[in-house]
């Protein structure tokens, strides 16, 4: 589990916040549930800004209120595991609908992992531990 605040510190740290891919399709957005929340996000990006020496009016990131959420559709889904084919397939059959697939810890868990690469999971024996009890095929976790 992580709380608000760090997930708002990884992703300003790891997010160009003055850059717009220009589609709305495709919009570079925090989403808040509260005006705690909110709060927090216009905190964290004021902390963000003076790290970065950029000015409030060069954020091209929406900060929008949580409203009702959509699925994207299911090739967007757990991007980085449809590179994997066997990965993928082995995934599918263990959660038939795209909707339990996106929803799936493990599937979310393991796409982080190829995202990011090894060095730079946190906790990366508590990772490692988990990865056994994910009940992958033996070929697929080797390949890992």
């Amino acid at each position: 589990m992580i709380s608000y605040r760090d997930l708002l510190r990884i992703f300003w740290a790891e997010h160009r916040c003055n850059q717009n891919r220009g589609s709305r399709q495709y919009i570079n957005a925090v989403f808040y549930r509260s005006d705690e929340q909110l709060e927090e996000v216009e905190e964290s990006l004021a902390e963000h800004l003076e790290k970065s020496s950029l000015h409030r009016d060069r954020v091209e990131t929406g900060i929008i209120p949580v409203r009702t959420f959509t699925y994207a559709e299911d090739y967007h889904q757990n991007y980085y595991l449809t590179q994997q084919r066997d990965l993928r397939e082995f995934l599918t059959e263990t959660y038939p609908t795209g909707k339990e697939l996106a929803d799936s810890h493990v599937a979310t868990r393991l796409n982080a992992f190829l995202f990011n690469g090894f060095k730079r999971i946190e906790n990366q024996d508590q990772f490692l531990e988990e990865l056994n009890d994910y009940g992958l095929p033996e070929e697929i976790s080797l390949n890992l």
